[in-house]
Formats: structure tokens, C-alpha cells, sequence
């Protein structure tokens, strides 16, 4: 039974025959071209087996590829626009620093600085402020800064400090109602008074004798009447001229020089 069953002479013979065969078919191979025209022409024939069985891996290699490249891309990305904005920043900075230093200048070349004991102010800002008229300065009375000192920049007249806290002081624009300026016309000996008419319009002066020859575009600088504020300094130019005949007077309307959105340093005049 045992003898029956027995498959091991069988696969023997097998692995000789086969071995026969493949020593023939190497031979074959060597003497002869048969065997290479087979291969390339079953090749040939299973070739698009080929190309269709690695077409999946090919997608997924090229999306793979797509995504790493898409990340290393990305990040050079964000590493660039940070340093765009570094650069930026860098340059707004020196841009400020620019700015500040020409309105310096022309503060130090403001004749009045050489006649009058002064200090230099800058605004705190004040991003919601309750009343438009009013600013605060970041000197007070440790810098001798009282009420009724006399505030300007190099443009024109700003105000009086109305206030004074230890560190800090609070400025009245020269466009609060209450505010009545001694004026002259630049070059000429004409004076007259103007107040403040509300920070959203100009200055204004009312009954103007009508026998007062005024222009529009006249410039108006402080005639030191009230010897507070500096004489000749610039106040701002006339924009309208209106006549009231019942009252037979003219009124005139005053744009100030004063920008107060534009200002940062401010000069105080120590009395």
C-alpha cells in the first residue's frame, strides 16, 4: 500500500525532465534567434496588460508626488509672506521714523523757539473721544505745564492747555466756541478778533467793518493783542466773505492751518 501511494519517483522524474527541457531551451537560446523574436512578440502582446496594471500605481505615485510638492510649496509660501511682511513692517517703521524726524526738523527751525522758553509735547491718542476739541498731551505739571500755557505746531496755533495733571495735560483747539483769537492780516496792520466755530467748521469773525478791505485767501497770523500768543504766528486763511445788510457788518470764515489728524508733536510755550 505504501508503495502505491508513493509519489517521490514521480517527482523525480518531473524535476529531471524539466531540467532537460530548460538545458534545451537555454541552448536553443544561445544558438538560436527563435526564442528572442518569441519573447518581443509576446511582449509586444502584453504590453498594454502591462501598461494597464501599472496605471493605478502610476496615479497614486503622481497624487502622492502632486500632494508633497503642493506642501513644500505651501510652507515656501508662508515663509515668503512672512518675510514680505518682516520686510514691511521694516519699512513702515523707517517710514515713521522719517516722518518724525522731518516734523522735528521743522520744529527746530521755528524762529520762536529761539525767543521763547519752550518744551516739546506729543499727543496721546484718544481713539473714541467724547468731545472733538479737546486732545491731551503727555506733559503736565512735573514739566511746569499749567492752564493758559500756549500750545502750537509747526503749522499754525493749536490751543491753550485748559488743564494739568501731574503726567498729563488737556488742550483746547482753537476751534472750540469758547476760544476768541487777536488776528491780523499777514503784512498789514488790519486786526480784528475770530472764535472758534466747532471743529467740523471753520473759524469765523462777525461784524467786520465793511470800510476793512479783506480777500479770500488772505493769511491770518496772531497780532499779540492779548500778549499770549506769540505775534505773527500762523492762524489760517480766509475761505468766505459774507456781508449782512441788516446788520451792515461782514462775517468771514477762517480754515486754521491746524490739521489736528495730522498732528503728533506740539510745542508749549512756558509762560
Amino acid at each position: 500500500m505504501k508503495l502505491i501511494f508513493n509519489k517521490k519517483p514521480i517527482f523525480k522524474s518531473r524535476m529531471i525532465i524539466t531540467i532537460v527541457i530548460s538545458i534545451i531551451i537555454v541552448i536553443a537560446d544561445i544558438y538560436s534567434n527563435y526564442f528572442i523574436e518569441l519573447r518581443y512578440y509576446i511582449n509586444s502582446k502584453i504590453s498594454p496588460v502591462y501598461f494597464i496594471l501599472n496605471k493605478p500605481f502610476s496615479i497614486y505615485k503622481n497624487t502622492f508626488n502632486y500632494f508633497i510638492k503642493n506642501n513644500i510649496l505651501q510652507k515656501k509660501n508662508k515663509n515668503l509672506n512672512n518675510k514680505i511682511l518682516q520686510q514691511k513692517i521694516k519699512l513702515y517703521s523707517l517710514q515713521k521714523i522719517k516722518y518724525d524726524n522731518d516734523n522735528l526738523r521743522n520744529f527746530l527751525q521755528l524762529p520762536i523757539l529761539k525767543e521763547k522758553k519752550n518744551i516739546l509735547a506729543e499727543i496721546i491718542p484718544i481713539y473714541f473721544p467724547i468731545n472733538k476739541d479737546v486732545i491731551f498731551i503727555n506733559k503736565g505739571l512735573k514739566d511746569n505745564i499749567k492752564p493758559g500755557t500756549i500750545v502750537l505746531n509747526n503749522q499754525g496755533v493749536v490751543g491753550q492747555v485748559i488743564s494739568s495733571k501731574n503726567r498729563s495735560s488737556q488742550v483746547l483747539l482753537i476751534c472750540n466756541k469758547k476760544i476768541f483769537l487777536p488776528v491780523q492780516i499777514k503784512n498789514s496792520n488790519i486786526t480784528f478778533i475770530i472764535n472758534g466755530n466747532g471743529c467740523t467748521n471753520n473759524l469765523k469773525s462777525e461784524y467786520i467793518s465793511t470800510d476793512i478791505n479783506l480777500h479770500k485767501g488772505d493769511i491770518l497770523v496772531t497780532s499779540g493783542l492779548d500778549e499770549q500768543y506769540p505775534i505773527g504766528y500762523p492762524v489760517g486763511k480766509i475761505t468766505d466773505i459774507f456781508f449782512d445788510k441788516k446788520k451792515n457788518f461782514n462775517t468771514i470764515y477762517v480754515k486754521p492751518f491746524l490739521q489736528i489728524e495730522k498732528i503728533k508733536y506740539l510745542i508749549l510755550l512756558i509762560n
